[in-house]
């Protein structure tokens, strides 16, 4: 059995990083609090399938689907959904590298390079729903939690990214004299 010294601490945490950036972006996607808006006798909120509105008095809040109105929402749910195909992609390739296939490098870059592209995808799709937010959807609304939640898995892939690279860089330097001492 392998010891727990001898195993790759770097590459773990962002497999661990890569796992929760899949996760906040599968919670941002499902969730319809992308933007909040609250008057005085009921709140609205929406996200990236549909808009729900919900009076004070009543327990229950009415929701509609988002309809062909709204068609620049289906790119962003696009997006997202790449993302996180992208993200599993990057979670499995890191997953055979840490478990099964350990002297395989490659697996390493591709988990890179999909982690990296979920990434790109998320603030792409970031970017896109807060520029159409300000040009389609009226300013009493704000962004509430599942957008943050998107911008949060973005983060943590890059800092996977970057723990990756680190530990890439680690594992190929030539061992010096004074490692042996």
């Amino acid at each position: 059995m392998e010891s727990v010294e001898s195993r790759p601490k770097l590459l773990i945490t962002g497999w661990s990083f890569v796992m929760g950036a899949g996760m906040l972006n599968v919670i941002a996607i499902g969730t319809p609090y992308w933007i909040y808006s609250s008057a005085i006798l009921r709140v609205n909120y929406a996200g990236l399938w549909v808009f729900c509105t919900k009076y004070y008095l009543n327990a229950v809040a009415g929701c509609v689907e988002l309809d062909s109105d709204f068609g620049w929402v289906k790119s962003i749910r696009a997006m997202m959904i790449l993302s996180v195909m992208f993200f599993g992609a990057g979670f499995v390739s890191f997953t055979l590298k840490i478990w099964v296939l350990k002297t395989r490098k490659e697996f390493e870059y591709l988990g890179i390079a999909s982690t990296f592209a979920g990434a790109v995808f998320t603030l792409v799709a970031v970017s896109r729903f807060a520029d159409m937010k300000e040009m389609k959807i009226n300013s009493d609304y704000s962004l509430s939690f599942s957008f943050v939640f998107s911008i949060l898995g973005m983060i943590l892939a890059l800092v996977a990214c970057g723990l990756v690279v680190i530990h890439i860089r680690k594992s190929s330097q030539p061992a010096t004299s004074s490692d042996f001492t």
